[in-house]
């Protein structure tokens, strides 16, 4: 059997492991705490944040025998984390998106939980349902039955329609910073028994822009090459990155006006088969940083998250 990867390895398995969502977290820990559970939540977000992680979480901690919620100790916690409860469904919307999916959902939402007390449906990218499928789930998820909980999750907000909305208690969940998601990186290659430098982290958290999940998937990518210790030049060797030194270098010519030097510079990066596209990215955030600092040095908190040390002082 092959190993999990990463993000699927090391899903969040209580809240507390949750990263860059504390806002979310609070409210409906204590919601559930104080048994004042909303019979739908709408969970809106960039991808890879931790929305269908969290929505897991609250099926769990609904059906969770102990006070801490979740305990990850009893029967429902154990089915929960091997995958195996029954009164968790899950439905992708991309591809179960019309009136006849949503006739059957709530066919299903009539009988009652088989093994706890709560079944919760997952509707992961609601935003693709049909305006058919809309309307049919409406009824539904405005007075459910007692035992039934929805959670919808979407990449795409603007596209669910405001008569869904309103019968939600909406979440938006915020991109995690790149010191939260390197923390992160370095606690998993820790338990892996890699080593992972501080550079090479926050390059990682770099990379990802904000998604926690791609930051773990590039991360396994890394350790199938270099399992012993991991560090920033390997991470560029092996993403095939231009070298973040490069952008430096480019960002310097463009200011000193050296043109010759500044496309010659392109050149070699191209016919280095380097990415130009993330190439282009840093050069946007060296300029977005260094109109920051132009206008005033106190304005340094908000970039030294997206820099490197070096960089930092370059600029």
């Amino acid at each position: 059997m092959s190993e999990l990867v990463l993000y699927r390895k090391y899903r969040p398995r209580s809240f507390s492991e949750v990263v860059g969502q504390e806002h979310v977290v609070a409210a409906i820990t204590n919601g559930i705490k104080t048994g004042r559970v909303a019979h739908a939540y709408l969970f809106s977000g960039p991808r890879g944040v931790g929305k269908t992680t969290v929505a897991r979480l609250v099926a769990k901690a609904l059906n969770c025998t102990e006070n801490q919620k979740p305990c990850n100790k009893c029967d429902s916690c154990v089915l929960f984390n091997g995958g195996r409860a029954m009164d968790l469904i899950e439905i992708d919307a991309a591809s179960n998106r019309g009136i006849d999916e949503v006739r059957s959902l709530r066919e299903g939402v009539r009988f009652v939980p088989t093994q706890g007390k709560y079944k919760t449906y997952v509707i992961d990218e609601c935003h693709m349902l049909t305006k058919e499928a809309f309307n049919a789930l409406l009824k539904t998820l405005e007075e459910p039955p007692a035992h039934a909980v929805f959670v919808l999750a979407t990449t795409e907000l603007e596209k669910v329609p405001a008569t869904i909305v309103s019968r939600t208690q909406h979440y938006d969940f915020r991109r995690p910073n790149v010191g939260q998601i390197a923390n992160r990186l370095t606690q998993i290659a820790k338990k892996e028994n890699v080593i992972l430098d501080e550079e090479g982290a926050r390059l990682l958290a770099l990379v990802a822009e904000g998604s926690m999940r791609d930051a773990e998937s590039v991360l396994g990518q890394i350790m199938a090459v270099e399992d012993k210790k991991i560090t920033r030049q390997e991470i560029e060797n092996i993403l095939g990155l231009p070298r973040r030194g490069a952008a430096k270098k480019m960002f310097e010519l463009i200011a000193k006006k050296d043109a010759p030097a500044a496309l010659s510079l392109i050149q070699e990066l191209h016919d280095s088969g380097y990415d130009l596209t993330y190439f282009s990215k840093l050069l946007l955030q060296y300029f977005r940083s260094a109109f920051f600092l132009k206008t005033d040095p106190s304005l340094k908190q908000f970039v030294e998250e997206e820099l490197l040390p070096d960089e930092l002082e370059c600029l």
